[in-house]
């Protein structure tokens, strides 16, 4: 190891994290963000680290505020189940068909700048939301939106995966999406709280700013708007990928395949129950809004904190071994939420079933990182999240036709099955030196 890549290393030793941790206090809404520097030599990468998981905290937690309560409000708008389905299903192919052009419009332009656009578009599309008149409108507000959700994430995780050393990619994708992803338990006990005095419309209304507070903070921290794009180009050895060639590198590798067809079965499921969960519980078990919010917010709270440990143990123990056991307990999750009827056994469900989103989001994405070269990373985030939006397009879709057809317990059933196949799939996942 050079004295290079040695320095990289201790970067994330837990020893040096109190000289090195910028301290980020964020001030909420109506307020700006302040950023605190304690150390002024601090590395800029290690520092826009934070600041970059900080502001996708924010640009996530409007749809964690407003997701447990969208399908409610579509149906509110005048939908039908059907039409929820076809919306959902219209903004998942959206994301697909627009993130292979977005992540070559950012590698020209920058990803900074990029991530400028995500943020403006995130909120112009929830003051649409804000005031749609009708459930019409919702057809073609995502396919607008999806030009920030089709960039934003691939280009966040890209950018935190270059600033760690490989044999670190778990630790420190851990550190990273456990705060990206805060608002999965936040945003949800935030609509618990504000339901009751507020209709879903208004909600839309109050989520709007986060993301503007995201890019003010943004924008205070990254001083050289398009740097990405020049430390591309500017550090030896570290040449710019040529984008057919670099998929055509990922379609031939057979983790990378293994990896998009689990992500897709998962997703198939995920979004499956989560689209129909909400109507669910209001129509058969009689939850109140509220409830429901809370239930979600226990998954996201799960999802959140398990993913730095998860990522740590599957580095040591072995990522194959990791998602087999993750996959296997999805299955008996499902076949749970089938058949449990009252809040204390749901509660218990949905931590199981945020803790196997999380343990499975983070392995995957370490996996993928440490398998591709560095220079690809963002092609390659970019190429595998897509398989995340083909599985829920297929996901919605399918809840939208099944859901007024069969009920709701046997769906729930149909969403494990989904997930056999998966289990099979990493099984035939190649072990790679000290991991599996």
């Amino acid at each position: 190891m050079n004295l290079q890549e040695e320095k990289k290393g201790k970067q994330w030793d837990s020893r040096n994290d109190a000289k090195t941790l910028i301290s980020i206090l964020p001030v909420w809404w109506p307020n700006c963000a302040v950023v605190c520097v304690k150390d002024s030599r601090m590395d800029s990468q290690f520092r826009r680290l934070y600041v970059v998981s900080l502001a996708a905290f924010l640009f996530n937690l409007v749809g964690n505020v407003t997701q447990p309560i969208f399908t409610l409000y579509v149906l509110e708008l005048g939908a039908t189940v059907f039409q929820v389905g076809l919306i959902l299903s219209l903004q998942m192919l959206s994301i697909v068909v627009l993130r292979i052009p977005l992540t070559l419009v950012a590698q020209r332009i920058g990803h900074e700048r990029m991530i400028l656009i995500g943020f403006a578009v995130r909120f112009s599309a929830t003051i649409l939301y804000f005031l749609a008149p009708n459930y019409l409108w919702l057809f073609a507000i995502p396919v607008y939106e999806a030009i920030a959700t089709a960039s934003f994430f691939q280009l966040a995780v890209s950018m935190v995966s270059n600033m760690a050393p490989e044999e670190r990619q778990g630790d420190a994708l851990g550190r990273s999406m456990t705060l990206m992803l805060m608002g999965m338990f936040l945003g949800p006990i935030i609509t618990s709280a504000l339901v009751t005095v507020m209709t879903f419309r208004q909600l839309f209304l109050f989520a709007a700013p986060f993301p503007i507070v995201g890019m003010i903070l943004f924008l205070r921290t990254i001083h050289r708007i398009g740097d990405s794009r020049h430390v591309q180009e500017g550090q030896p050895g570290l040449e710019r990928p040529q984008t057919f060639s670099s998929y055509k590198a990922l379609l031939n590798d057979r983790t990378v395949l293994i990896l998009s067809i689990i992500r897709t079965l998962y997703f198939v499921s995920n979004t499956m129950f989560t689209t129909l969960f909400a109507i669910y519980a209001v129509e058969e078990l009689r939850f109140t809004p509220s409830l429901i919010a809370l239930l979600f917010s226990v998954q996201g709270f799960i999802t959140t904190f398990i993913q730095f440990p998860a990522g740590r143990i599957a580095d040591r123990v072995g990522r194959r071994t990791v998602l087999l056991i993750t996959f296997s307990a999805i299955i008996l999750n499902y076949v749970g939420m089938a058949v449990a009827r009252n809040f204390t056994s749901l509660i218990l469900m949905f931590t199981v079933f945020g803790a196997c989103w999380g343990v499975r989001a983070i392995v995957e994405w370490s996996h993928l990182t440490s398998t591709v070269p560095r220079e690809t990373k963002t092609i390659a985030v970019s190429y595998l999240e897509n398989f995340s939006h083909i599985g829920a397009g297929l996901g919605s879709f399918f809840a939208g036709v099944a859901g007024r057809a069969l009920p709701f317990s046997t769906i729930f059933l149909m969403a494990a099955l989904v997930n056999i196949p998966a289990v099979i799939s990493i099984y035939a996942m190649r072990k790679t030196g000290s991991r599996n």
